[in-house]
């Protein structure tokens, strides 16, 4: 679970920078069934993110379950820790700012959408995989 709450710990600080940088460059939501406005990305923040970060309650999640990870390791943190992963997962994927991104490289936004993509794997393999650990005993 330590590498879990690593990973989920960075995915949390990618997500932290990326929303600071789309409120100061006011990088609205962009997704199928519903688009933004430059001017309203930090109130947007509180219901459904930005262009490149998950909403505020969303992270408060994402930090609470970090720190149940770290503190109090339980299975169902580590489901409820991989399910968000898969979430953010196709979150990022739905953003027309993501496919635009790789289309057209940006230094600064490309790195930040690619790791979260990444970590976002990352998190749902780790937290959802059905790795068991021997104990010795039987359930």
């Amino acid at each position: 679970m330590k590498v879990l709450a690593s990973v989920s710990l960075v995915q949390l600080i990618v997500q932290l920078v990326s929303a600071r940088k789309a409120i100061r460059d006011r990088i609205p939501y962009d997704i199928p069934f519903g688009q933004g406005k430059p001017e309203d990305v930090g109130r947007d923040m509180w219901s459904m993110g930005s262009g490149l970060a998950a909403p505020w309650h969303t992270l408060a999640v994402h930090a609470a379950g970090v720190v149940l990870l770290l503190a109090r390791p339980r299975r169902w943190v580590r489901k409820a820790v991989g399910w968000l992963g898969a979430l953010y997962f196709l979150g990022i994927l739905w953003e027309r700012i993501t496919l635009e991104s790789f289309r057209h490289p940006n230094k600064e936004t490309t790195p930040l959408i690619a790791s979260g993509l990444a970590l976002s794997v990352a998190m749902a393999v780790l937290g959802l995989g059905g790795r068991k650990r021997c104990s010795g005993t039987t359930n």
